[in-house]
């Protein structure tokens, strides 16, 4: 499903049904959603109505006859500690509403995107080190392609109804390790230093970026700091069927090291 189709394109060219659909437009799901029988409902944009958007998929849903959602929720130690702001409790609104809706469910607890990882630290953090207001909290880290190799593999299998699964590998890293992973990696020394995050956001503010959204990025690393990724699963493990790409070969694929 797709806002746009036309940049589904290569997709369907490679022969999968494209259908248009819309979070905010509550009938294009509907139509969207006719025949089929489990979605993997991805979470809207934060700091947009996170929670109408996703009552309206999950609505939808039940009115078109589907039988199993699949959500991405964000990782959480509980429903207080460390919340993210524009995430966190529409995350918590949305699981309720899943619960409540009569369809099977699956609920997946994402970790940091290693993807994002250049948004807290910079681009060029391999070779220059870097500074981030996360002291020494740890975090797991995984790459899109394997979280959505999991999806996968929740869409296809059976066994994974009403439960909620941490999609996190099963260790977990502070900013020194990466620092110290990056130093073995280029053989040269990578340092990183704990920051405020008032100089967090004004560093990043004289990057040119917004205010919101140094405040946001920062958000997230105030929840490093406070132990709200601090956890691991071997969830990921087992639907994968091998262990999670580590530390090292993460790092460089998202780097470039």
């Amino acid at each position: 499903m797709a806002r746009d189709v036309d940049k589904a394109a290569p997709l369907a060219a490679l022969g999968v049904d494209v259908r248009y659909g819309d979070y905010t437009d509550y009938d294009s799901l509907v139509a969207a959603f006719e025949g089929i029988e489990k979605i993997y409902l991805v979470s809207a944009v934060a700091f947009s109505d996170r929670v109408t958007q996703h009552k309206n998929a999950i609505v939808a849903a039940g009115r078109a006859g589907v039988r199993h959602v699949i959500y991405t929720s964000i990782q959480r130690l509980n429903d207080e500690r460390a919340p993210i702001e524009g995430v966190t409790e529409s995350d918590i609104a949305t699981e309720r509403l899943l619960e409540k809706s009569g369809m099977t469910y699956t609920i997946v607890q994402h970790p940091l995107y290693a993807n994002d990882l250049p948004f807290l630290m910079g681009a060029h953090a391999a070779k220059a080190g870097f500074s981030a207001p996360a002291g020494q909290g740890r975090m797991g880290i995984v790459t899109f392609a394997e979280l959505a190799e999991a999806g996968a593999a929740l869409l296809t299998e059976a066994g994974y109804e009403n439960r909620s699964y941490l999609l996190s590998g099963g260790q977990t890293w502070s900013f020194q390790d990466i620092a110290e992973a990056f130093s073995r990696m280029t053989g040269k020394s990578v340092g990183y230093q704990p920051i405020t995050a008032e100089a967090f956001i004004s560093a990043r503010e004289s990057e040119g970026w917004p205010t919101a959204l140094a405040k946001f990025i920062n958000g997230w690393c105030g929840a490093i700091e406070k132990g709200g990724f601090d956890q691991g699963s071997d969830a990921l493990e087992g639907l994968l069927e091998r262990e999670p790409k580590g530390l090292e070969v993460v790092l460089g694929e998202v780097f470039g090291v």
